[in-house]
């Protein structure tokens, strides 16, 4: 017996559709995963824990932008990440990315 998969008029919506609209539209590319969610504003102060967190991750994004702007630091990072880039799975795609984990995680 034959399987019959229906197209869609509109393969995939990225977004929202006009800016009254609660519901955002989110499409993972590489997954191939459709899903939608609704942005609301939390009812409760942030806990102590969440505010650390949020405070870890300014300074660590600080102290990225501030290596990003200095090319002698950018240099020592750049060969550090290039030679991650030659394993087998790298997991940091982007120079950027790879300044900001090694940051954060000395702090």
């Amino acid at each position: 017996m034959a399987k019959v998969h229906y197209l869609d008029p509109i393969d995939y919506l990225s977004g929202k559709i006009t800016k009254r609209h609660r519901t955002i539209y989110c499409y993972r590319y590489a997954i191939d995963l459709r899903y939608t969610t609704v942005h609301t504003t939390p009812t409760v102060a942030p806990t102590a824990a969440q505010l650390a967190s949020n405070a870890k991750f300014r300074q660590a994004a600080q102290q990225t932008n501030t290596i990003m702007a200095d090319v002698s630091q950018v240099q020592t990072y750049s060969t550090q990440w290039r030679a991650h880039m030659q394993t087998a799975h790298p997991r940091y795609r982007t120079l950027r990315g790879f300044i900001f984990a090694k940051v954060y995680l000395t702090l």
